[in-house]
Formats: structure tokens, C-alpha cells, sequence
């Protein structure tokens, strides 16, 4: 109520209806932000559904390209700009790639600051969701319906055709829903690569209203409209999701083992390409982010050389950004623990407790997972209404933020561990003289240790990668990702490239933590078959 519900409502209710219609620019840059959207969408889709065929599939190269493609939505967005910069950019590495091929003074790929580039970057950075909601959706549904169709001789394409896409339908709307909403609410990728007025989105321009414009009333007006109508895809895409929950009961109950089809040769063909094309797509910006951080140009017509001097200057601005960031992360990762540990535990408390159709358990989930909705661009906007400037410009208002971004994600994976827990324990614990809060935090949360280690870690890997709070409350506390949007913005992007590394490596370490808790469920399933 506190941290976000009363921020993000003083937010929407900062923007009056009179504003929307003497605007008439609004209406022209919500439009934008819906087109945009939905052909980042269609990108992604067309980048994974063919990714999500082959992974339904289920052999050690799907396994391998489900794992690299997950690489880019893992990152921070401010890294997977910096590294779509210096891949797709105007000297980027395409670029050189065809200019040496060609001859040709300039390269082919001109895109950086137009909508074009805004749209290839968003399907770039979302397409993995495709590859594995639908991927998933697929699966599912040829374990339970691909024997049938195969025995009442369907081939391969017709079986795919007119049983399994119909019956991951509602996967596939998910993932669309999902990436729109991404895609609707981005803020770092419009920034950075934005043409101006003419590619702005409703995110930007809250933060060009709210911080240089100091027009809170528009800045509101524009947030109503982003909230109402990201609340409305959001809808949509809990009902498809229902319908994929759904999909699953169905398999459990006439499930069949499938038999094993021989791949064609042109098939094998087509799963090394396209895995290649992935590869290359998922890793190439990463890539080019390490490489540019080991080459220096003495001059600007010189060829580049390999240098350590920015990896030498980084005890002059990158180590002292690494330490913000990692405190700033270490602070709001406890923060959405502790909220996330106590919700779930309410959760648990009152889904053992009730009586009839009590709405207290839904309730607690439906406020917990509303930030997934909230645009933290907005949120921002919503301290600075209603704490003021000053209190607003705060380090722990930020650690506050970040908190309330990565709840959803804590209490998730929480409620899973609490969840697996039989309804005895707890039960045990209260009939030997425990309160239900005593019993919570000695018994309960305890035996959950293990998922409450990986929701820290995914939450303090989000915190990492988080911009828009620093950049909407224009605090003075610079961390790795706004040292690297300024040093990006100033073309510095040796510096930008050596600060990127570090934020890379603290990611997938914070990643890697976030993800103890299946290794070692992995490894007791080792010992104990051994």
C-alpha cells in the first residue's frame, strides 16, 4: 500500500481528462507505442516460432538452443542496447561483416534512430518468450496427441497443421501477449535508439513530461493511458494462460507415450541452420560488447588494436558503480524477500484456514503480482507526486522500487517452496504452542531456505539491470547500468563496453544463485537413484 499502490494511484490520478484532449500529440504517440508493439510482436514471432517447433521436439539440440536464446531476455536492457548497437549499428559488426565482403565504403544495415531499429530490438530481446511458452504449448500437446494422429496416419506437417497448433493456441496467445506488453511498456530500448518526437513511446514521454518538462499533469494523463491499456492486454493474456493451465489437466489424463520419428535430412539441415542463425543472433550483441571492450582506436581513421586501457581506467568510475549497484541490489533483493516471504505465507495461511470460497488467498496474489502490470517509469512518477521531490530523490525510495519490481518474481518462486510443504507441518507446529507467524518464520520459510535463495537471487539480478527508477527520480547515485546509458550517450562506448562486462558477469552470477535451488534438487535425484 505504502511502496506502490498509493504511488502508482497518485500517478494515475495526477493526469486529468481535460490534458488528453488538448493534447492532441497523446493520442499520435500512443498510437506509436501500439504499432511499434505489435510489429515487435509479429518479429518475434517470426524469429521464434520455427525455434519453438524444434524445441517441442525434445533432443539435446533443442535443449541447446532453448538455453542460448534464453541468453538476451536474461540481460539487463540497457546491455542488450549497448550490444545491438555495436552489432547492428552503422559501424557495427554486420556492417563490417558485409562492407568486406562487398567492398563498399558503408554497410548495407542503416537503422540506429528510427522505429526500425526500436522494432528490432524489442523482437530481439523478446523472441526467446516465443521459443519457450510456445515450444512448451507444442510439447505438451504432441506427448498427448501426437501418437493418435500419427496412428490414424497424419503426417508430420498435417499432424502439426491441424492438431498440435490449434491445441497450443493458447500458449501461443500468451507468449503474443506477453511480448506486446514487453515490447508496450519498454523504456531503455525506446530512449537510447529512438528517432525523436517522430519514435517516442508513452513511456518516454512520461519521463520527458515528469523530469524535464516538470508537467506532472501530462505525465499522469500519459500514464493512465499506458496503465489502461496495459491492464487490458494483461487481462487478455491471464485468460489464454488459464486455457493453457488447462491444456495440461487435459494431458495428465489420457497422456500417451510417443514413439520415436526418424528426422529427414533436409530437417537436420534446417535445425543446424536455424540453430546457427540463433546462435548468432542471441550471442553476436553479447559478444561484440566483450570484444569492444579489449580494442582501442588510436585515432578515429586508425585500425582498431587490442588495448587494455579501458579495463585500466576502471577503478575511475566502473569498480565505484559495481559497488552501488551490487549494495543497491543486495538492499531491494532482502527487501522483496522479506515482503515476498511474508505474502506468501499469508497465502499459505489462509488457503489451510479457509472455509467455503474465502477470496483472501486470491486477493494476496492479485496485489502481489500487480506490479507485473506496473511500468516502473510510472511508478516513479508516483513518488515524486506524492513524497515530493525531495523525499523522492532518495536512495532507499529507489531500493523501494526495485523492491516492489522483483516481489512478483520472489513471491512466485516462495510460494513454490511453501507450497511442496505438507498442510501436517504447519499444522504440527501450531498444535506445539507456535502462533501462525511463529510457525511461518521457525518452520515453514526454514524448510523453504533453498527457493528463498533463488527468489533473492532473480530478484537481485533484476535490480542489477534496473534504469528507469534512477533515470525518473534523477537521483545522484550512479550504477553500472546509468554509467553505461550516459557513456552510451556520449559515444564512449569503450567505457560503456568495460562497465558492460561487469554488469554481465554480476547478472549471471546473481542468475547462476537464482538457480542453486534446481541444481541441488537435481543433484539428490542423482544420489538417491544412485
Amino acid at each position: 500500500m505504502v511502496f506502490f499502490i498509493l504511488p502508482y494511484s497518485a500517478a494515475l490520478m495526477g493526469g486529468g481528462g481535460r490534458v488528453l484532449w488538448e493534447n492532441a500529440s497523446i493520442f499520435k504517440v500512443a498510437l506509436f507505442t501500439v504499432q511499434q508493439a505489435v510489429l515487435s510482436t509479429i518479429l518475434a514471432l517470426a524469429l521464434g516460432l520455427p525455434g519453438a517447433w524444434l524445441v517441442s521436439r525434445e533432443s539435446r539440440a533443442s535443449v541447446f538452443l532453448r538455453s542460448v536464446t534464453a541468453i538476451p531476455f536474461a540481460m539487463p536492457s540497457i546491455l542488450v542496447v549497448l550490444g545491438f548497437v555495436l552489432f547492428f549499428g552503422n559501424s557495427g559488426w554486420v556492417n563490417r561483416f558485409f562492407m568486406a565482403i562487398s567492398g563498399e565504403k558503408e554497410g548495407p544495415l542503416r537503422i540506429l534512430y528510427r522505429p526500425e531499429a526500436i522494432i528490432l530490438a524489442h523482437g530481439f530481446y523478446n523472441f526467446p518468450l516465443i521459443i519457450r511458452l510456445v515450444g512448451d504449448g507444442l510439447n505438451r500437446a504432441r506427448k498427448a496427441y501426437g501418437p493418435a494422429a500419427a496412428s490414424l496416419g497424419a503426417s508430420p506437417f498435417i499432424s502439426s497443421l491441424t492438431v498440435l497448433l490449434p491445441l497450443a493456441l493458447p500458449s501461443l496467445m500468451a507468449a503474443l501477449l506477453l511480448v506486446f506488453l514487453y515490447s508496450f511498456t519498454s523504456f531503455a530500448v525506446v530512449l537510447v535508439l529512438g528517432g525523436g518526437p517522430a519514435a517516442t513511446t508513452l513511456a518516454v514521454e512520461i519521463y520527458r513530461y515528469a523530469r524535464l518538462s516538470l508537467d506532472m499533469q501530462s505525465a499522469g494523463a500519459l500514464a493512465g493511458v499506458e496503465t489502461l491499456i496495459a491492464l487490458t492486454v494483461f487481462a487478455a493474456y491471464l485468460f489464454f494462460e488459464r486455457k493453457t493451465r488447462g491444456l495440461v489437466s487435459d494431458i495428465r489424463d489420457r497422456s500417451v507415450e510417443p514413439g520415436k520419428q526418424r528426422r529427414s535430412l533436409l530437417m537436420d539441415a534446417f535445425l543446424v541452420l536455424y540453430g546457427l542463425f540463433m546462435a548468432a543472433l542471441a550471442l553476436g550483441p553479447l559478444v561484440s560488447v566483450l570484444v569492444e571492450s579489449l580494442l582501442y582506436k588510436p585515432s578515429r581513421a586508425a585500425f582498431p588494436v587490442i588495448s587494455l586501457r579501458w579495463w585500466r581506467a576502471l577503478g575511475e568510475q566502473s569498480v565505484p558503480a559495481l559497488g552501488r549497484s551490487l549494495f543497491l541490489a543486495f538492499s531491494s533483493a532482502t527487501v522483496a524477500c522479506v515482503l515476498g516471504a511474508l505474502a506468501a505465507g499469508a497465502a499459505k495461511l489462509a488457503d489451510l484456514r479457509k472455509t467455503g470460497h474465502s477470496a483472501m488467498p486470491a486477493l494476496i496474489r492479485l496485489f502481489v503480482s500487480a506490479p507485473l502490470v506496473s511500468s516502473g517509469v510510472v511508478l516513479g512518477l508516483g513518488y515524486l507526486i506524492l513524497y515530493g521531490r525531495e523525499q523522492s530523490r532518495s536512495f532507499w525510495a529507489v531500493v523501494m522500487i526495485h523492491a516492489v519490481t522483483g516481489l512478483p518474481f520472489a513471491f512466485n518462486a516462495i510460494s513454490e517452496g511453501l507450497r511442496s510443504l505438507p498442510p501436517s507441518t504447519l499444522y504440527a507446529a501450531e498444535v506445539s504452542g507456535a502462533s501462525p507467524l511463529k510457525a511461518l518464520l521457525t518452520v515453514a520459510i526454514p524448510l523453504s531456505g533453498r527457493r528463498l535463495r533463488s527468489a533473492w537471487g532473480f530478484s537481485a539480478a533484476i535490480s542489477l539491470g534496473e534504469l528507469n527508477a534512477l533515470l525518473i527520480l534523477g537521483i545522484d547515485y550512479e550504477t553500472l547500468p546509468l554509467l553505461i546509458y550516459r557513456a552510451t550517450g556520449a559515444y564512449r562506448y569503450g567505457t560503456a563496453c568495460a562497465a558492460g562486462v561487469l554488469l554481465m558477469a554480476s547478472c549471471a552470477i546473481a542468475m547462476v544463485l537464482s538457480e542453486v535451488t534446481f541444481l541441488n534438487k537435481a543433484s539428490q535425484h542423482k544420489q538417491h537413484k544412485v
